[in-house]
């Protein structure tokens, strides 16, 4: 059974988390919406789901496939099908659930920052092995203004703002990106230039930070994404309850 795989954008697709659960067993069914792959119309067989980030805005609902992909997020919640949403991934979950995305106070954030845990967070099984403060890196405009209702914050930003959130114990999001490659920020600073420019990112300080940071980043991000796989994501616990969806 497959684990779908939602990408918006060909600079920010599953990368080292997808490799990572081909590891454990996934097979990747990847719909590149950007592209017009459809949202499909149920969840039979779906393992879990994943969706990524990408330069829409979570609230643009003249997307084709906006709607759609909110009532697949919605069914796969309520059927306990793990969901794992990252940056506008899980704008759009937060969104499914009952949350709401506004722009980010202060403007848009771009490079490395500070991230740390929750007193939720620090008992989170995902974040074992994680420590309580690291840096990730960050490229969004908006961030989740409030949750889901019952919904608990697992990490927050320097300026406070929502970075890891679950619902349930099946459905995650996280604003930053765990999954990016080193080589991939400079790309995602020339396809960005004009936002590069308008909030005076330095570049060269940008590169000397992703080289400082990528060797830890790498090492702690892998292991985050193992545990995906081996606790919100495994295969010997399938949920067959989604092969029978209408």
């Amino acid at each position: 059974m497959p684990t779908l795989v939602f990408e918006c954008s060909d600079l920010a697709g599953s990368r080292r988390m997808g490799s990572i659960l081909q590891d454990h067993g996934h097979r990747l069914d990847v719909r590149r919406l950007h592209r017009g792959d459809a949202v499909p119309g149920d969840l039979i067989d779906v393992d879990a789901v994943l969706c990524f980030g990408g330069p829409q805005s979570s609230n643009d609902d003249t997307l084709p496939w906006m709607d759609p992909l909110l009532e697949l997020l919605r069914i796969a919640h309520e059927a306990g099908v793990p969901i794992f949403g990252v940056c506008l991934g899980s704008q759009v979950l937060a969104r499914a659930l009952g949350g709401t995305v506004h722009s980010m106070a202060g403007g848009p954030r771009l490079g490395w920052g500070s991230v740390g845990l929750t007193p939720d967070g620090r008992e989170d099984p995902l974040h074992k092995g994680q420590p309580w403060q690291a840096i990730q890196f960050h490229w969004n405009r908006d961030t989740i203004d409030e949750l889901p209702a019952g919904a608990r914050v697992l990490s927050r930003g320097d300026r406070g703002d929502v970075q890891g959130w679950r619902l349930g114990v099946r459905s995650y999001g996280v604003q930053h990106h765990p999954e990016i490659e080193s080589d991939q920020v400079g790309e995602w600073a020339d396809d960005d230039s004009q936002l590069v420019r308008e909030i005076g990112l330095d570049l060269k300080g940008l590169h000397a930070e992703t080289q400082r940071h990528s060797a830890e980043f790498a090492r702690l991000t892998d292991r985050f994404f193992e545990t995906i796989a081996m606790l919100l994501m495994p295969l010997d616990r399938r949920l067959h309850l989604a092969g029978h969806l209408p």
